[in-house]
């Protein structure tokens, strides 16, 4: 149920997209090609139910399967200071099922509950067979709407949170992640840590949960995604009669949280790892769709799979075990992270690579093959990506929350197409701007004598 990146799924994506990448850039640019079609056959539409709750319905009849999202603005952005870790406990307690029978229940049933929770909402995601939906939404929506706030219930929520933290704790590319946002958002809001420290953990108590799950769960700050193989007519009435409770209420407001490079631009966190990660952070513009374009170009240039600049450190040079290119879009910003994990004894050799790589990719020109390539690669990308109902609706739902709408990938296909080369490599020079970057790097401490080991001598297929 933990809220995590699927990176071997995204890896069969890129490596997919990665030998278009590789083939368009071997062959002369073709002809003009005729636009692409829209992402899905069935647009996805957004309305507003009988008890005034917005949603956004997208038939899919590719199997009897039904996944229900109830979105709830806020995420980490509305957390408060010193209570790190409140949006993730407070999203996982509306799950809490009140008694074994009902566990038995939906466990026949083939019903999923889960819960995300990101920076600017969190989800909570109802997946069962079609033909058990009325009964599925009827428990989920109980459980949902009265939620068990006891104290028994919140502490088990933070043990959970404990372990989930620890899990981080030992993945190098987590700790990056999480330090990287840490210090372009002075540790709070976005920069809080999602599952909380040992610290905040135990400051928060069932009066914290208690008033986080009001101010949140109110008609105003929610919305419902919907992937089925039924008709609109036949889901809405279910969907308005088993959420009949969410209150009205008057949001609380959340300041825009603006990406701000610290004073110390190196961030060294020493852990006794079995590899070193290095990283580097870029903030990325968001105005609107044309930026958001540039920058999942740019993503996809650098890092994601075969073909990309960031590759060849794996593949040719023998340095990495892993490398790519992760961006995280928020109301406010992009946020940008090229990394690689290597040796633990080739941490400065693998630092130094990357930031050729970068500063290689920022000064050269990318070519029209290369950018017709990327395109490829990114509608590929979010095509495979999406193509199960969860993941789909998650998607859908961050675009909402982001103010695009349900057309949001549609539009944002559209404006990656748009997208001309001089802006391009315009837009490069200045994302990749070195003395804008933040430098990371986890793992044993510099100067530290560690036991040498072999280096990569073949690649991970």
């Amino acid at each position: 149920m933990k809220p995590r990146t699927n990176r071997a799924g995204k890896w069969a994506v890129l490596i997919a997209g990665g030998l278009a990448l590789l083939l368009a850039t071997a062959r002369p640019s073709a002809a003009q090609s005729p636009p692409p079609p829209a992402p899905w056959k069935n647009i996805p539409v957004r309305a507003t139910l009988g008890n005034g709750i917005p949603w956004i319905y997208q038939k899919d009849a590719i199997s009897p399967t039904t996944v229900v999202g109830l979105f709830i603005g806020g995420g980490k952005s509305a957390v408060p200071a010193g209570l790190d870790g409140l949006a993730a406990i407070s999203t996982r307690i509306l799950l809490e099922i009140p008694d074994e029978g009902k566990v038995q229940d939906l466990m026949a049933q083939a019903t999923r509950l889960s819960y995300v929770c990101y920076e600017d909402y969190s989800a909570v995601i109802v997946e069962c067979l079609t033909e058990h939906l009325d009964e599925a939404l009827r428990v989920a929506a109980k459980i949902i709407q009265d939620p068990l706030l006891s104290g028994l219930r919140v502490g088990r929520a933070k043990d959970l949170m404990k372990a989930y933290a620890k899990m981080d704790d030992v993945d190098p590319v987590a700790t990056g992640h999480n330090a990287i946002l840490g210090a372009l958002f002075g540790g709070r809001g976005y920069g809080s840590a999602l599952y909380g420290t040992e610290a905040t953990v135990a400051a928060i108590d069932r009066k914290d949960v208690s008033g986080f799950v009001k101010r949140a769960m109110i008609k105003p700050n929610v919305f419902f995604g919907l992937q089925t193989d039924l008709e609109a007519a036949a889901v809405r009435p279910l969907i308005e009669k088993a959420f009949d409770a969410i209150p009205d209420g008057t949001p609380a407001a959340v300041d825009r949280q603006d990406p701000a490079l610290p004073e110390n631009r190196d961030l060294a966190i020493d852990k006794d790892t079995k590899q070193t990660y290095v990283g580097r952070a870029h903030i990325l513009p968001r105005a609107g769709l044309p930026d958001m374009a540039k920058g999942t170009l740019l993503e996809t240039l650098l890092g994601n799979g075969p073909g990309s600049r960031l590759w060849a450190l794996r593949a040719d040079e023998r340095l990495a075990y892993e490398v790519d290119a992760e961006l995280t879009w928020t109301k406010s910003a992009g946020i940008l992270i090229a990394f690689l994990k290597t040796d633990r004894t080739r941490g400065a050799e693998a630092a130094a690579a990357l930031d050729r790589t970068l500063d290689g990719l920022r000064t050269g020109s990318v070519t029209e093959d290369e950018l017709k390539a990327s395109r490829e690669m990114v509608r590929s990308g979010i095509l495979r990506s999406t193509e199960p109902k969860a993941q789909r609706l998650r998607t859908i739902g961050l675009y909402q929350v982001l103010g695009l709408g349900p057309e949001g990938v549609a539009g944002l296909l559209a404006a990656v197409d748009a997208v001309g080369l001089e802006d391009l490599n315009a837009f490069l020079k200045e994302a990749l701007d070195p003395a804008r970057a933040l430098r990371i790097k986890v793992g044993p401490p510099a100067g530290e004598i560690v036991k040498e080991e072999p280096h990569v001598r073949s690649v991970r297929r």
